[in-house]
This record gives C-alpha cells, structure tokens and sequence, in this order.
C-alpha cells in the first residue's frame, strides 16, 4: 500500500515538474507579435481610399424598401387619377373603335392617345420612385460617384474566395435578414386576413365596385405594415453594415505610422533635409559677409553684419547674423577681408532681438548705426590719408 501511494506521488510530482514550464506567471511575451492587429479606427485617408474603391456601408434592403413605400404610397393617393384617366382612354377608344370605321388615320390617333395616357399615367409614377431610390442612396453616402465596383474583378470569379463567403459572418447575417423577412411577410398577411374574414364573407353581398375598393384598401394597409416592419429591418441592416465597414478598414499601429510618413515625410528625412537648408543658409550667408560694410559685435555672443551702399540700397541691410560659433565664423570672415568690426552692445542686441538676416534697418536704429556708419567711414579715411 505505501509502495502504491509513493508512485502515486512520484507521478504527481512528474506531472507538475512537466508542466511547470507552461505557467505563464513568469514568461514574457513579445508585444510586438500583436503589432498587427487591427485595433485603431481607420484615418480620414484611408476612408477616402476605401470609397474611391466603392467601399462603404451601404444597406441594398434600405434602398428596395424605401423604392417599395414609395411606389405603394403613390399607388394610394395617386391611384385615383390613374383609374380615372385609364378610364378615360377605354372611353375614348371604345367610342372610336367600336361604333366607327377604323382606318389607318384613325389607328394612328389611338395609338398616339395610348401613348399620351401611358406617359401621363408613368411619368409622376416612375419620376417618385426614381427619386426614392436615389434620396435613399444618397442618405447612406453622400453625394458619391464611383464607376470601380461596374469594373470587372477577376477576383470575384474565385471559387476559394467564394467558398469563403458562404462561411462568412456576412452570409449568417443575411440568412438571418432572409429568415426574418419570410416571417414577416408570411405572419402579416396571415395576421390581416384573419382579421377581416368577417368582412371578406359579406363580399358577395356587394357591389362590385365598393367590393374591388375595399379589396384594394386591405392589400394596401397589408403591404404597408410588410414594408413598415422590414423599414425596420432595413435601417437594423444599415447599422450592422456600418459597424462592419468600420471594423473592416480598422488599422494597425504600424499602418498608421507608414500612412504618417508618407504624408508628412520620414522624420529622418526631414531633419536632415532642414539640416542641408540651414547649412545652405549659412553658407549663402557667410558669402555676404565680405561684402559687408561693417560687423557690430556684442563682443563675443553675437555678431551682425551690416551692408549700406548709397547707389544700390535705401537703408542699411542686415546680411549676416549669428551667435556663439556662428559669431565667431562672422568675425573671422570679416578679419580676412578687411571688414570693420565695431563692439556696440545695445546695438548688436537689438538688430538681433528684431531683425532677420536680408531686413532693412528700422527708422528706430537708424541714430545707432548711422553713427557706426561714421565711424567706419572715419577710420577708412584715416587708413586712405596714411
């Protein structure tokens, strides 16, 4: 008995030393592995791209029902006027057909008269229905015109594709919409006829014509609750087509980034392009420094460098400017080509702290740095008579 209960234990002690490396308390993991998923919501760009390429949410039940209650709903106020001019034309072409000799003329005026009353009876008919559809359409997306889904698409010709398909959440949500409208369509009619069978057993009782009228009234409210209940159904349908588009062009971290440099450029990139444009500056600026006519230094942390020619420039220009090394550059500069350096704090803080390298002095400065102008032209003077 003991022996038993010891290889009891040796086999526990195996089991539990074996799946000791399967603990996950202590493993670490890679986060990166999830760096795919598509967790973000989809960028205003991608959304454009999704519907240049005929990708958005977009019910087709919306569209049918909308066009349904529409055709139904001018059946019921502009039915009448149809009864009446059909009406009309049997009138017409019984009292022309009948009771006189028809001749070619004559077949002719009925035929343009059966054409007249079609288009009269079709045109408003036809012209709501049309506008239903697109109103419907255009709820949905927007004002959109888009000629990619008419293209042909090989893809769609895949038979592993569309295997795919059939075992998608998109065929189980359509078979779920197809069940429900079979229900509806059956219960409502079931439901209304039940409830006028009282009514239906008096039809031999009346007139012909009140009988077809109320006939007519009791397919009518029928059909409006079948296309109220799958109006329901439909708007349902574009909520779920919506969410699923959304889910659909969901993106990655990393998408978003690479969508990021592509807009905006690599960052690395664009440091380094900055980097050649200051160092193009700085050299274009460096260039202006021999023809300066004179560097106002604060000693040692700034210098600028002032041009002024009385034929060319209406005030004085600042060509050069900097700090620190960039001062020490323009000083040097100034030191090979005989450019005048003059030590003036206040002066050199203010062209710093208001100008940009290429502006003219102000009318502020200009007491300041015609007197430094002065003072150039007096050493030159003094250089030129010794």
């Amino acid at each position: 008995m003991r022996s038993t209960c010891c290889s009891v234990r040796w086999v526990s002690m195996r089991i539990i030393c074996a799946m000791a490396p399967l603990s996950l308390v202590e493993r670490n993991f890679d986060l990166q592995l999830f760096a795919g998923e598509k967790t973000e919501p989809a960028t205003e760009k991608r959304r454009q791209e999704a519907a240049e390429r005929g990708n958005i949410a977009k019910s087709q039940d919306l569209s049918s029902v909308v066009t349904l209650l529409v055709g139904f709903l001018m059946l019921r106020y502009y039915g009448p006027q149809i009864f009446g001019m059909c009406g009309e034309y049997m009138r017409y072409t019984f009292s022309h057909a009948i009771f006189t000799t028809m001749n070619l003329p004559d077949t002719l005026i009925l035929f343009n008269q059966f054409i007249y009353t079609l288009l009269r009876i079709l045109s408003p008919f036809m012209a709501a229905i049309v506008l239903g559809s697109i109103a419907s359409n255009i709820i949905q997306t927007g004002f959109m015109f888009r000629f990619d889904p008419l293209m042909p698409d090989l893809d769609r010709l895949n038979p592993i594709s569309g295997i795919q398909n059939i075992f998608s959440w998109k065929m189980v949500a359509e078979l779920i919409k197809s069940i429900l409208k079979i229900a509806v369509v059956a219960y409502i009619p079931y439901s209304t006829m039940r409830e006028q069978i009282p009514m239906l057993i008096r039809f031999i009782q009346l007139e012909p014509m009140p009988a077809f009228i109320i006939l007519l009234k009791t397919i009518f409210v029928m059909a409006i609750k079948i296309i109220l209940i799958l109006l329901v159904l439909a708007m349902a349908d574009w909520a779920f087509q919506k969410w699923r588009h959304e889910e659909n062009i969901r993106m990655s971290k990393d998408e978003i980034k690479d969508e990021y440099k592509q807009r905006e450029g690599d960052p690395k990139v664009k440091q380094k392009i900055r980097e050649k444009q200051r160092q193009a500056s700085s050299r274009r600026m460096m260039e202006e420094v021999p023809k300066a006519t004179v560097v106002v230094t604060n000693p040692t942390h700034i210098a600028c460098a002032l041009r002024y020619d009385p034929d060319n420039d209406n005030a004085p220009l600042l060509v050069a400017m900097g700090t620190g090394l960039i001062a020490r550059k323009i000083k040097e500069i100034a030191k090979e080509n005989n450019v005048p350096i003059i030590e003036n704090k206040p002066l050199a803080r203010q062209l710093h702290k208001m100008l940009e390298v290429g502006d003219e002095i102000p009318s502020d400065l200009y007491a300041a740095v015609v007197e430094i102008l002065a003072q150039v032209y007096r050493m030159k003077n003094r250089a030129a008579s010794a």
